[in-house]
């Protein structure tokens, strides 16, 4: 058996407690899964989360199926309470989450109360993961009202996230520093700020929610509100980031392609 009719027995399983009544997978479902290095996320909102115990006796009746398994990895949060089963060398992880905790966190998101990056964690993250989550099983409409609250884009949201960010792109102290001291390692670390803040920018006046930097060629080349030729520019700026005689190169391409970038949303945003 491999881990995909695995993974579909275990959620067969879970849909069957009484406590469960949404299971979405994330990400792409029709991905290559490769032992080491690909893994499984699977969401699953409940009315109350089921017991370490009730978990356990569910994994149990399959534990042929999965070489290894731990539990609560996560205690809660924003990942939810995490178990991982370890099937045919891929990690598949079960997050579980309240539909009260879950909603709670989707409105504050989609309110604009969370527009920075927290812990290493983007809030937008969130909602691009649940809008285009894979729905395995759902006792009502659990997940179909949330992704429909979700694709709505709400503009005020979106502008919102864009003036936060498009303001931090530029660190006029810390890259001013960086070019007089010529200190790459310095600079990487600026940058590397930089890059996240524009690239949020980039997301929101395109009307897309950022979910993290994976396939970020695939996106920018699709968004039609950006500045010509967007991503190979970006490579640039960070090409010519490595040595300190190009150090300066880096960052006047990224003045101008934030400024290019600034210049687009008073367009989309009409102001």
């Amino acid at each position: 058996m491999n881990v995909i009719e695995a993974k579909d027995r275990l959620v067969n399983e879970l849909s069957q407690c009484d406590k469960i009544k949404g299971i979405g997978q994330t990400g792409d479902i029709n991905a290559e899964l490769i032992p080491g290095n690909s893994d499984i996320d699977i969401f699953v909102l409940c009315a109350t989360i089921p017991t370490e115990d009730e978990r356990e006796r569910m994994y149990i009746k399959y534990s042929k199926q999965y070489s290894e398994y731990l539990i609560n990895v996560c205690h809660g949060g924003i990942w939810g309470y995490g178990d991982v089963l370890i099937i045919d060398g891929i990690d598949v992880m079960f997050m579980y989450f309240t539909i009260e905790e879950m909603n709670q966190y989707v409105d504050a998101v989609l309110n604009g109360k969370h527009l920075g990056k927290e812990g290493g964690f983007y809030p937008t993250g969130r909602l691009s993961s649940i809008e285009s989550i894979n729905i395995l099983y759902e006792n009502n409409t659990e997940w179909t009202t949330m992704i429909e609250k979700i694709k709505k884009h709400p503009f005020e949201l979106l502008e919102k996230l864009f003036d936060y960010h498009i303001s931090k792109v530029i660190n006029d102290e810390d890259l001013g520093r960086a070019m007089l001291r010529k200190e790459v390692m310095f600079y990487h670390s600026v940058l590397e700020n930089s890059l996240d803040h524009l690239m949020q920018a980039l997301f929101a006046v395109n009307f897309t929610y950022f979910p993290s930097r994976k396939r970020s060629e695939k996106y920018i080349m699709e968004f039609k509100n950006v500045p010509d030729d967007c991503y190979d520019r970006i490579l640039q700026i960070i090409e010519h980031s490595v040595l300190s005689k190009t150090l300066e190169k880096s960052v006047e391409e990224l003045r101008k392609i934030t400024l290019e970038t600034v210049q687009i949303g008073k367009i989309i945003y009409k102001k």
